[in-house]
């Protein structure tokens, strides 16, 4: 097992981290306003799992961290070895409240569990491995200590129970001419669940990156979804206007 802060956490600093976390006036964890209106209290739930899938995951994971992270607030990344530092933190992401355990193997149960309690957030990718009883487990001491986890992907893979989901339906780049030039900005159509409030489910639309590299919202691309028309606005071509004049690029 791979473990690498950045840098090095004291037993102090995470003191700091977990004590704040139970307080009953500080029961939400800030995001950014740029995707506060994604969640129906503006910000992430202590003690919640947030899944976060479809194409750019990743990225999009890591922003949910932002607000954390210059809140002074630690943020645990595992199993995620493949997430670009410089990228993250060019979105705004204080890396110095991050700590990474690219490789966790058999013991990512454990870890998760170890980190719990002790940081604000955990992220979690693919290289996380948990078992359904594990997965319980760490559910209940999420509930009691207010760590939340943000999963990369859908978080049945990793046994546990999401309360909130990001599904990133459509993504689509812009940049490319007529078989030339440089990408320049990536928008994206979000899907906002909260899991048995699908009458609060909505869509949003995000550059990310835009054209300075980082995150921004389109703040006309608010719609609402109806539970049981959503099926009929797919087949009529929903939110079409979301790829007018945005070349495509593989």
């Amino acid at each position: 097992m791979q473990i690498t802060p950045t840098p090095s956490i004291s037993k102090n600093d995470l003191h700091q981290i977990s004590t704040p976390s139970v307080l009953a006036h500080n029961r939400i964890f800030p995001v950014i306003e740029e995707l506060a209106g994604l969640f129906r209290d503006g910000g992430i739930h202590q003690g919640s799992t947030v899944e976060v899938r479809g194409e750019a995951e990743t990225t999009f994971a890591a922003a949910l961290t932002i607000a954390v992270s210059q809140s002074s607030k630690w943020t645990a990344v595992v199993g995620l070895p493949g997430l670009s530092s410089q990228a993250v933190s060019h979105l705004g992401v204080d890396l110095s409240r991050w700590v990474f355990v690219d490789h966790p193997q058999d013991h990512a149960a454990e870890v998760v569990q170890a980190l719990t309690g002790s940081v604000a957030l955990i992220l979690i990718g693919s290289n996380t491995k948990i078992r359904s009883d594990h997965g319980r487990k760490i559910a209940a001491r999420m509930r009691s200590k207010g760590t939340s986890i943000i999963t990369v992907g859908d978080a049945r893979g990793y046994n546990l129970r999401p309360s909130f989901s990001l599904k990133i339906l459509r993504a689509s780049w812009s940049g490319i001419g007529h078989g030339n030039g440089r990408l320049t900005s990536r928008r994206l159509e979000v899907e906002a669940v909260h899991r048995g409030v699908t009458s609060n489910s909505h869509r949003r639309l995000f550059y990310l990156p835009d054209e300075q590299g980082q995150l921004s919202a389109i703040k006309q691309s608010f719609l609402q979804v109806d539970p049981v028309a959503s099926r009929d606005v797919r087949k009529q071509g929903g939110l079409q206007h979301f790829d007018e004049d945005v070349p495509q690029a593989s």
